[in-house]
């Protein structure tokens, strides 16, 4: 966002109600000598906004436009530019023309009668000698940046003791505007230094050069736009090659150059030039006259140091001057993370009264939840007897029926034996239909046996539901015929694996056809109907259905059925249906009840498929 309202050829700063127009337009046309990319100007602009957006007054329309003069010298380019503006601002009203650097001021003051005529110029960046020389009209104000010969020679001694060079790197003298004065002012500075003087060469000559400059020598780099092969860098990206082949330490004028191999100096802080600027344009857009605003010199020259580069060149922290600031640095864990290693061991060491509490709390709960399952499953088993107790005479009869044609059969055996003439396909067929009526015998009271079984844990194992739905409805069906009430199991044509223990799935099923059959006892024999089905719910449940044709089940009821101990018959315990929920929700499903719009009622219970089934808690 900040690049974009940077890069913006016109934003409006600041979202406040316009209020009456003044004499002077609300606009500010910002000129500046450099490449967009670079982020001295970012930073520059950053404040500049900043300032418009937070100022109490109407807003400010930006325009921006990059010189680039830096690669573009000619004087054919200078004309096209004066024409472009010529055309492109001819319907644009301008407040103040901020020019940023000490080319863009030149360029504004050469074509200002023709561009801008009588409008107030507030330039910024600019050197002193640079307006010294120009000699700015009354009109013109601004703020000028001073760098002091005497400044980067003391940062130069404080990277290199004892300093006997000093390496200048930059462009040609002659086409540095904003340096140009210190090549003279250094004669005085530093006297007794040998000068090394690398400006204007070719990028591949110098990265030869400051790769094998002498001990006990300081590079000053100023900035290199263009070098003598007519080559254009970027001055961070030319910083960088500059930085990566020299054996010794390099000192830069601006802020905005640290972090890419310079250890540093009195650099001049971009951000504050654009602030100082944005608040005189302010003052004259708010009404001031431009002739009582003086140029002013911008305190805009810090000490700020690379910490990683003072490492490298082992540059002493005590040797910096006060107020330095120092960035990059790498702390160690405690002077890093100080806080966070308390605040740590606070908690970890108050976790560990915690945990020490919680363990003995765990063993505790680990007994009282087992304690608590051995009864609940003391209780299914409970409830499992007395289903099998109240199936009992069913059952009896149940057996009795293959019992008592085992018998018959063997008495006909017994009769065929006798003959002398013994029919062995007939007697064949006698002795299948025994092992038929056994096996039918034997799998009466496997069920039986399963049902009324108490185990100690849960046998999960993977079985097809629709086995479970069919041994039930075969342990149960002699007590609906008994009962006189038509039992139907409806026979899926798939399969529905599922994970958990075949007995308990069917006991709750039993527990709810047993309270299906207690509904429709009193309905007419043609309405004693019973449906048992599977079917599937969604893509990982399997949903099983038991519905009746009995009278359906209260409104009040509906919502509290499967709470223990609550129950709607005179002789009922309210575990049934609790115990089946138990069973259910053990196994990751859901049951609920519901009434069915022809009449009767539907229990349904959902359990997931084998490939997403939980383990059971019961």
């Amino acid at each position: 966002m900040r690049l974009y309202l940077i890069l913006a050829i016109c934003l409006t700063a600041g979202s406040r109600p316009a209020i009456a127009a003044d004499t002077t337009p609300r606009s500010v046309l910002i000129l500046d000598q450099s490449d967009i990319s670079g982020p001295l100007v970012h930073e520059m602009l950053d404040a500049i906004v900043r300032v418009f957006d937070s100022a109490p007054s109407a807003p400010v329309t930006v325009y921006f436009e990059s010189l680039d003069l830096g690669r573009f010298a000619a004087p054919e380019y200078e004309i096209s530019l004066r024409q472009h503006f010529l055309t492109k601002y001819r319907d644009k009203k301008i407040g103040v023309v901020m020019p940023i650097g000490d080319a863009s001021l030149e360029f504004t003051m050469r074509h200002r009668a023709e561009l801008w005529p009588d409008r107030p110029v507030v330039f910024t960046r600019v050197n002193e000698a640079t307006v010294a020389r120009l000699d700015p009209p009354p009109e013109v104000t601004g703020v000028t940046m001073k760098l002091r010969s005497s400044d980067i020679v003391a940062a130069a001694k404080l990277m290199v003791s004892p300093l006997e060079k000093v390496a200048f790197v930059g462009d040609a003298w002659k086409t540095q505007r904003a340096y140009r004065h210190l090549k003279d002012e250094f004669t005085d500075e530093i006297k007794g230094l040998e000068i090394i003087d690398l400006a204007g060469l070719p990028m591949r000559e110098l990265l030869t050069r400051i790769a094998v400059l002498p001990k006990h020598t300081a590079i000053i780099y100023s900035a290199i736009y263009s070098d003598g092969e007519g080559n254009f860098y970027p001055p961070i990206h030319a910083l960088d090659l500059v930085s990566k082949a020299a054996n010794r330490p390099i000192v830069v004028f601006f802020e905005t150059y640290l972090g890419h191999g310079a250890v540093g100096g009195f650099v001049l802080m971009p951000s504050l030039f654009g602030k100082l600027a944005a608040q005189l344009s302010l003052q004259i857009l708010d009404g001031q006259n431009v002739e009582s605003i003086p140029i002013r010199v911008g305190d805009a020259v810090r000490p700020v140091f690379d910490w990683r580069q003072m490492q490298r060149w082992q540059v002493s922290e005590e040797s910096l001057p006060p107020q330095s600031e120092i960035r990059f640095r790498e702390q160690n864990i405690w002077e890093q993370y100080r806080w966070q290693i308390l605040s740590t061991f606070t908690i970890v060491l108050f976790q560990s009264l915690v945990i020490t509490g919680l363990i003995v709390e765990r063993y505790r709960r680990r007994a009282a939840e087992e304690e608590s399952r051995q009864r609940i499953r003391q209780v299914i088993h409970l409830n499992r007897t007395a289903t099998a107790g109240a199936l009992s005479a069913s059952v009896a009869h149940e057996l009795n029926q293959p019992l008592g044609a085992i018998l018959n059969y063997a008495e006909t055996a017994e009769l065929l034996l006798a003959n002398d003439v013994v029919n062995l396909p007939h007697l064949k067929e006698i002795i299948a239909d025994i092992r038929r009526d056994d096996q039918r015998a034997s799998e009466i009271i496997k069920h039986l046996r399963g049902l009324l079984k108490q185990k100690s844990e849960t046998d999960l194992q993977t079985f097809d539901l629709n086995e479970a739905l069919n041994s039930a409805s075969r342990i149960l069906e002699p007590e609906a015929v008994r009962r006189g009430i038509g039992l139907d199991t409806v026979r899926s044509g798939r399969s529905f694996p599922v994970r958990a223990d075949q007995v308990q799935l069917e006991q709750v099923v039993m527990n709810l056809v047993t309270n299906a059959m207690d509904a429709v006892s009193d309905c007419p024999p043609s309405r004693r109907r019973l449906v048992v089905q599977a079917v599937t719910s969604g893509e990982f449940d399997v949903e099983v259905m038991v519905s009746d044709s009995g009278p359906g089940v209260s409104e009040a009821s509906l919502s509290r059925i499967f709470e223990s101990f609550y129950t709607t018959k005179p002789d009922g315990t309210g575990l049934g249906l609790s115990i089946c929920r138990t069973i259910v929700e053990a196994y990751g499903g859901r049951i609920w009840a519901e009434n069915r719009a022809g009449g009767g009622a539907v229990f349904r219970f959902t359990v997931p498929l084998a490939r997403t089934a939980a383990p059971a808690l019961v």
